[in-house]
């Protein structure tokens, strides 16, 4: 099947000078090559919001169709039978296989959603899975979703995201997923563009706002879907693939542990880092605790006589304390006041259940929001330190917790990288020779980067500035501006925000304020009760 058409090929020719046989987009790609960076930057965004768009139209007509298809078989199903038992026996035969998982109509060919599933596989050249997970999205942008897929449709979003979206909310009943649509829908439309870290933790924040029953049911199939597979890799012989699903917390304690092992052995050990971490997972299997070597140091067999008061059994590689974790969570939902949930870096947003269960065997890291950590204030008891610490280079441990948790990963537009792995860069850069000149060491003036994105700020035409509310703004050398952290930690902890004191002048004004309409109000209010005394 060919799916490149066009309305008159000659006329595209004669326009564009491109052969009838070759697509007009041709002539645009040649244009292209004359163009600037910051135009070239421009069709990059151009065709981005465009494909978003034609993938609102691709979902559409996957659900037009899926209809149709269960219109059809319903029909034809109508004509071979009329569903009824012809005996008891026969009635519990059909009731039987129901509860068994059968599908009793099996036995009149694919249903509606299988033949829809053969033909978006056969145009789009999908395996069935993926094909049914587009199905599934294309339900959800007309019925579940339809205030989220006019993000899609207009370009805001792209199907990855979309899909982030149904996928995050499949568990929303009936009777929460409208609101669920509404608010998520008015928190995107609100921000600038998300990276996929940031728009999963957005969408769960919402769920967690509106439908606790969800984040329940989701909890459930956390635990009901831990499963680990070992195959044979069906393209390379000799080699096999591991799969697995644990929930979130074991994952992460996972990862550290083999990334730990694998830090264990000597610089000069020849492998990959990536070879170590698949070799501690053997080590693990065979019951051992620490990783072998494999630099010639450590593989080189000793001819020297050995001493006889020497232990002959080397000393293991020390792999350091138990694999670390971080977990943001508010104060209340630990002492089980409220349910509000955390944040696991590196994962995502976690339901309070499972914050409380990490919190049972952890140190704890009280943050400040106070002038003392990472702000400048005169009046505060601890200034003259703060003032000290400023000048400084390198954070103190408490600004760098504060400043990591007010985050969700690195705040360059796009990265995901993991916020308690990323480094903590000056917006305005430190000046060695005369701190106190600028770029102090200060909450407002700290983000993480990852080491890529700081190494591409510092030594490229990248710009950065911070905002209040440490929005961090990106200036592209193009010269485009870009939102890095447009959802983050400070939206999920609003408590993390620094405010002013209740006895700031500024506060006292505006309070004064309030009071006085207030006050004016409660006047009006007497006096009509008095001039209008009951009965009315």
């Amino acid at each position: 099947m060919s799916l490149e058409t066009f309305s008159d090929p000659a006329a595209a020719a004669a326009a564009t000078g491109v052969p009838a046989s070759q697509p007009p987009v041709l002539a645009r790609v040649a244009e292209d090559e004359s163009l600037s960076k910051t135009d070239l930057v421009e069709v990059i965004a151009h065709c981005a919001s465009t494909i978003a768009s034609a993938q609102f139209r691709l979902l559409t007509a996957i659900s037009l169709i899926h209809e149709e298809h269960e219109e059809d078989y319903g029909a034809e199903i109508g004509e071979l039978t009329d569903g009824r038992a012809d005996s008891p026996e026969q009635l519990r035969e059909f009731a039987a296989r129901g509860r068994s998982g059968e599908d009793p109509r099996a036995q009149y060919g694919p249903n509606g959603l299988e033949r829809t599933i053969a033909d978006v596989g056969a145009v789009l050249l999908l395996p069935p899975g993926r094909a049914r997970e587009l199905i599934i999205d294309a339900h959800a942008l007309r019925y579940r979703l339809p205030y989220t897929s006019s993000l899609l449709a207009s370009g805001r979003i792209d199907l990855q995201r979309f899909h982030i979206a149904v996928a995050r909310t499949s568990l929303c009943g009936s009777d929460t997923i409208a609101e669920v649509d509404a608010r998520l829908t008015a928190a995107l439309s609100a921000r600038d563009h998300l990276s996929t870290t940031r728009f999963a933790a957005l969408v769960d924040s919402v769920v967690a706002q509106v439908d606790a029953d969800a984040v329940k049911r989701r909890r459930a199939r956390i635990d009901a879907d831990r499963n680990i597979q070992v195959r044979p890799d069906r393209w390379t012989p000799g080699q096999a693939r591991l799969t697995g699903t644990v929930p979130a917390a074991s994952g992460v304690l996972i990862d550290q542990r083999l990334t730990q092992l694998a830090n264990s052995v000597h610089d000069a050990d020849p492998r990959t880092h990536a070879q170590r971490r698949a070799d501690a997972l053997t080590a693990f299997a065979n019951g051992d605790t620490t990783l072998a070597c494999r630099c010639d140091t450590c593989t080189t067999p000793n001819t020297e006589p050995a001493d006889s008061d020497s232990d002959p059994t080397p000393a293991p590689m020390p792999v350091g304390p138990r694999a670390m974790i971080h977990v943001v969570a508010n104060q209340s939902t630990l002492d089980g006041q409220d349910d509000q949930p955390g944040y696991l870096d590196g994962v995502g947003v976690i339901d309070a259940d499972t914050v409380r269960e990490l919190a049972a065997d952890a140190a704890f890291d009280y943050l400040d929001t106070g002038a003392g950590v990472g702000a400048l204030d005169p009046r505060h008891p601890d200034h003259a330190a703060a003032a000290r610490a400023a000048l400084r280079y390198v954070p103190s441990k408490k600004l760098l917790s504060l400043v990591r948790s007010g985050e969700l990963c690195c705040t360059f537009p796009g990265c995901t990288n993991p916020v308690w792995q990323a480094d903590v860069d000056h917006s305005t850069p430190f000046d060695h020779h005369n701190p106190s000149s600028g770029g102090l060491t200060v909450r407002a003036n700290l983000k993480p980067l990852c080491r890529f994105h700081h190494r591409t700020k510092t030594f490229s035409r990248w710009r950065d500035y911070q905002l209040d509310l440490q929005t961090a703004i990106f200036v592209s050398p193009t010269g485009h501006t870009f939102v890095g952290n447009a959802f983050g930690g400070l939206d999920l902890f609003p408590k993390l925000i620094t405010d002013k004191p209740p006895d700031h002048p500024a506060r006292r004004t505006i309070d004064t304020i309030h009071a006085q309409r207030r006050a004016k109000v409660t006047r009006a209010e007497e006096k009509w009760n008095e001039e209008n005394p009951p009965p009315y």
